[in-house]
């Protein structure tokens, strides 16, 4: 197993779950995908993203390699951008946001502060309303105006 082909196999099923009619692949098994690559990402005890991983024992296999050591691509970012929070790039000013995330998974996140084509952009999950006071639901926020919002997780187009 190797970090960077698993984010490609990951960045491809998002591209899947997001851009085709299919009943072969859902949101729960992305989920659980990118869940067991992140729980690789750790290194004696301590977070890490190498460049090898043995991928029957789990084990880095240059683990004190300088150059292994120093492996954390940005596709590890735009997984959790792209793919779970799903924020998903367009050419227009329309923020499009389609979450990987199963309902039942998270009571709340929040991706924050991310500059969009010129605007601030936030998304947040916030099951019950009570975590971020913005009330309950799956919101979209530009430059702190609210600009989408659903009471379940689920894709938002802003106009």
């Amino acid at each position: 197993m190797v970090p960077f082909a698993t984010s490609q196999t990951l960045t491809a099923m998002a591209n899947v779950l997001n851009n085709y009619n299919q009943d072969v692949i859902n949101e729960g098994d992305y989920f659980n995908q990118m869940n067991l690559y992140v729980e690789s990402q750790y290194y004696r005890g301590r977070p890490y993203i190498g460049e090898y991983l043995d991928e029957t024992t789990g084990y880095w296999l240059m683990g004190d390699r300088e150059r292994s050591r120093y492996y954390n691509h940005s596709t590890f970012n735009d997984l959790m951008i792209t793919g779970l929070v799903g924020l998903r790039p367009r050419a227009d000013d329309k923020i499009e946001v389609s979450p990987l995330i199963p309902e039942d998974k998270w009571d709340w996140f929040c991706l924050d502060n991310v500059l969009y084509h010129g605007d601030i952009v936030t998304i947040l999950w916030d099951k019950t309303g009570e975590k971020y006071n913005k009330g309950k639901g799956f919101k979209v926020f530009r430059n702190g105006q609210e600009i989408a919002a659903s009471e379940k997780l689920e894709r938002l187009i802003s106009e």
